[in-house]
């Protein structure tokens, strides 16, 4: 359970594209991982995409608290508010060390960035262009250049596509880091080691 008593995520909404999907009532604190669970279709990519600000509620609101205030994340005052990590991409014309140096220089940590991207296995990729990759590798080096930047609220789609049960569990672990270092974290998922490690469980 997190020690903090002021939440940094409020959903309380009805979420959808045209029509109704399904209606969500809870709070995220800072230091805590919510998986969401579902058969495909249930909802859960809707949800996730809603919470990060990629699509407006049907009704309702989601806000986020940060040190800025109480943030809409789909409003241009909330522009990252939420780190949003769902289908890799890249810039097709740049290599996969390209992208960390400019992650880099956004970021302004570089040896952050490079020491996240030796962890996830990237570095014998960095003359690659993202194309040449394989699907593990893309994933891989994708969550190695989102993972290091920082917000009040991490949101993920299946983070776990394309990654072996090693892979997942080291995820597992990047993700508990997160929370550790005070991200409130709602990740869509298939994988029941994720949820294992989740703090929470909404179930669509």
């Amino acid at each position: 359970m997190s020690p903090h008593t002021v939440p940094a995520l409020t959903v309380n909404c009805t979420f959808g594209y045209r029509d109704v999907v399904g209606t969500v009532d809870t709070v995220v604190y800072p230091g805590e991982i919510v998986a969401v669970t579902g058969a495909n279709g249930a909802g859960k990519s809707t949800l996730v995409d809603t919470v990060a600000g990629e699509l407006e509620p049907l009704d309702g609101t989601v806000r986020v608290h940060g040190p800025d205030g109480d943030l809409d994340p789909a409003s241009p005052e909330g522009a990252g508010a939420v780190i949003h990590l769902s289908e890799p991409s890249f810039f097709p014309d740049l290599t996969i060390g390209e992208h960390v140096s400019l992650t880099a220089q956004v970021t302004g940590r570089a040896d952050e960035v490079d020491a996240e991207v030796d962890r996830w296995a990237v570095t014998p990729l960095l003359r690659s262009l993202p194309s040449r990759l394989s699907s593990g590798q893309r994933q891989r080096s994708y969550l190695g250049l989102q993972l290091v930047q920082r917000a009040p609220v991490v949101t993920l789609d299946e983070p776990e596509r394309h990654l072996d049960a090693d892979w997942i569990d080291y995820l597992c672990g990047r993700l508990r880091e997160c929370s550790e270092a005070g991200a409130a974290v709602v990740v869509a998922t298939h994988a029941p080691q994720i949820v294992t490690a989740a703090d929470g469980v909404i179930a669509l």
